[in-house]
This record gives C-alpha cells, sequence and structure tokens, in this order.
C-alpha cells in the first residue's frame, strides 16, 4: 500500500535528498530560486545544452522544450552573474551530523532564513530527459565561417 505525501513532505523530501549528497558528487546542483518562489535542480550535463551565449548551438538539438531551455538558460545566467535571489543549498559534508533531527532542524532554518512559506513553494520537476544531438558534419562549415570573420578583422582588433 503507498502513503501519498503532502507537498510539504514532499518538499521536504527534497530538500532532505538535496542535502544529503555528497559534497564530491557534482553531477547535480540545487537551488532555490526567491523570483520564482520554487526549489530547482540543474544536471552537470544540462550545461552542454548551449554555448558560452546560453543559446542550443546552430549545429546542434536538444529534446528538452523551448520553455524548458529558456528557463534552464535563464537561471544558468542568473546562478553565474551571482544573482542573488537564487540561494543554493549546501550540501552535508561527511563531518556533519545526518540523523533526521539534525536534518530537520538544518531544513527548518534554511527555510526560515530565506522565508521560505513551505505551503506555497514548488519544485521544478523537468518530466523529460535533457539529450542533445549534435550535427558533426556541419562542423567544418561552422569553422570556415568562424576562420572567415576572424581573417576580416584587423590584426590590432582580434581581441574583440
Amino acid at each position: 500500500m503507498e502513503i501519498e505525501q503532502t507537498s510539504e513532505e514532499q518538499i521536504y523530501n527534497w530538500i532532505k535528498i538535496c542535502l544529503l549528497q555528497p559534497s564530491e558528487r557534482l553531477s547535480e546542483l540545487f537551488y532555490y530560486d526567491k523570483r520564482d518562489n520554487q526549489f530547482f535542480s540543474i544536471l552537470v550535463s544540462d550545461y552542454f545544452h548551449f554555448d558560452e551565449d546560453y543559446s542550443v548551438p546552430e549545429n546542434a538539438s536538444s529534446s528538452y522544450p523551448e520553455n524548458i531551455l529558456k528557463l534552464l538558460a535563464d537561471r544558468m545566467k542568473r546562478i553565474e552573474n551571482d544573482d542573488k535571489s537564487i540561494i543554493p543549498l549546501s550540501r552535508t559534508n561527511r563531518e556533519e551530523n545526518t540523523n533526521d533531527d539534525y536534518l530537520d532542524q538544518k531544513i527548518e532554518r534554511f527555510l526560515n532564513l530565506n522565508s521560505i512559506n513551505i505551503k506555497t513553494v514548488t519544485i521544478w520537476d523537468v518530466d523529460s530527459i535533457g539529450s542533445l544531438t549534435i550535427d558533426l558534419t556541419t562542423i567544418n562549415e561552422i569553422e570556415s565561417e568562424t576562420t572567415q570573420k576572424i581573417e576580416k578583422k584587423n590584426w590590432w582588433k582580434f581581441w574583440k
């Protein structure tokens, strides 16, 4: 018999799982977004969906829907720019106590310090697994275009 959890219990469990992730394993990063009142995580592999401007490269296609890509790019940019409305969740280190009482206190402290209402906050849950397909047959064309752009610049403007 499966017992259904309340949304508050789901959020507590999600935060607890975040805190219990080993600090040396950084395949997934966990955050709270004050602007959207939402907990979310970003997989390190999600960064491969974007170029340096947070656009999907021309020779690539992502399995994520456009709205997910936009939100991911927005949050990644905000994290990169140290946006104060994005708060990272710190993981429990090996020396820390991980019993339920201690973790519950740590969760309560985090919620209180950041004025998070457990009744209204949500968890961003992406339904699909993101994959990226890169068309390697166009690499030469892209390199050629880049080379042409560089060759058109005067030598003293190479840094622009």
